[in-house]
């Protein structure tokens, strides 16, 4: 028999018992599905990050408190205001002391805390940030103005909200000019930032206020001169990484520290890519973990069906051996139909994978499809189903004919 007629009479099991293989099929469908979506998402979530990175620009150096071995903020968290690390401060003298580096153009600083902000008699918690009035030209992909204008060195007692706490935080949206109170003091809105899509940097979520206006606000909160985040804007063709080399020795000098009690922690785009990499990767592993257990359940429930395969035809394999089929085309078609199924299953696996990926990105939830995901997914659906099939597909095999015809009873 050829390798052709071998498969027709493959295909024409699978349809004998259509019902049974189309449920055995369900379950890698399922399972493949799983992958494609879960890694999908991880992937899209790894896109998403690095996107939002990418509209802060990549000539910046971030510097935070809190020791780089520690771990604890990772990603993206370290070029918060709002995280911070107990008893390790930053301050007026260590953003200074950056001044005239070389490869340093700009050296910003931010404060931040939580605090309540009443506009037209209604109180809500707001995150409040005091920042340097430089950074809405030099970080303007971010700080986007969408009404009014941002703030100057000279202004005071103004502040520039972000959109959710513009829309969405009080009854009423902010407009511009209006009054908001925060502490004891009222600050007139002269802007308004448009909505930057969930950026990983938290300015939707803002209100923004001078630096000498957010010092004043903080004073029974924060240190004399305490900074949380210094932000250093690049020179045009400097390196980022290596003027953050230099800012790493200068403050160790500054802050009197060692490379092993460093106690601040420097970020440049590059350093950020990389935890995030490695932070989605775990991520993608471990969805893609959870998802292959479905898959291998898929591929038992295959097995299981091949093995009642086995036993419901010995004697149409015992008249296949009479008429003269040997052990290599007895295995060859329950391993087609076995593989069969894997590649059917993936197949249409894949397509529900992609469709699950592609509602998902219309919901907001981040997912990016890889051809060669769903290539690896259709293939790894397939080696499972031949796999699964080939111990049943052995044991058929291996039947002698006279004991499969019944004659041996």
């Amino acid at each position: 028999m050829g390798h052709l007629d071998l498969a027709n009479y493959a295909v024409g099991a699978m349809l004998h018992r259509s019902l049974r293989s189309w449920l055995t099929i369900l379950g890698v469908v399922i399972g493949i599905a799983a992958i494609v979506a879960l890694v999908s998402i991880g992937y899209g979530i790894n896109s998403y990050i690095t996107s939002q990175l990418e509209a802060f620009g990549s000539n910046f150096v971030g510097v935070s408190a809190g020791s780089p071995r520690t771990g604890g903020q990772a990603g993206m968290m370290a070029m918060s205001p709002f995280v911070g690390s107990r008893g390790v401060i930053l301050t007026t003298n260590d953003a200074n002391a950056l001044k005239g580096l070389p490869g340093v153009e700009s050296v910003y600083t931010v404060i931040g805390t939580r605090g309540d902000v009443e506009y037209r008699g209604e109180v809500a918690g707001c995150a409040v940030a005091g920042i340097s009035a430089g950074m809405f030209k030099d970080f303007s992909r971010l700080l986007r103005i969408e009404e009014g204008r941002a703030f100057t060195e000279s202004d005071s007692h103004v502040v520039v909200v972000g959109k959710k706490v513009a829309s969405g935080t009080f009854k009423e949206d902010i407009k511009l000019e209006r009054t908001l109170t925060i502490g004891n003091a009222s600050y007139r809105v002269i802007g308004l930032l448009g909505k930057t899509e969930g950026s990983i940097f938290p300015v939707d979520n803002v209100v923004f206020m001078p630096y000498d206006d957010a010092q004043a606000y903080m004073a029974d909160v924060k240190e004399p001169n305490q900074v949380d985040l210094i932000v250093v804007q690049t020179a045009p063709g400097a390196d980022p990484d290596e003027v953050a080399h230099e800012i790493t020795l200068r403050l160790r000098n500054v802050r009197h520290v060692t490379e092993d009690t460093q106690d601040f922690k420097v970020s440049t785009p590059t350093t950020l890519l990389q935890r995030i990499n490695a932070i989605t990767s775990v991520l993608s592993l471990f969805l893609a973990g959870i998802a292959a257990i479905s898959l291998i359940v898929g591929g038992v429930g295959i097995a299981n069906t091949m093995f009642m395969a086995v036993t419901e035809r010995t004697q149409e394999i015992g008249v296949m051996k009479a008429v003269g089929a040997t052990e290599r085309d007895i295995l060859e078609v329950f391993l087609i139909e076995s593989g069969l199924m894997g590649l059917i299953g993936g197949i249409l696996g894949a397509i529900l994978g992609c469709a699950v990926s592609f509602a998902l990105n219309q919901f907001g939830v981040p997912a990016m499809l890889k051809p060669e995901v769903i290539a690896f997914a259709i293939l790894f659906a397939f080696v499972v189903g031949a796999v699964s099939g080939f111990f049943p597909a052995r044991r058929a095999a291996r039947m002698e004919p006279v004991e499969a015809l019944g004659f041996g009873r």
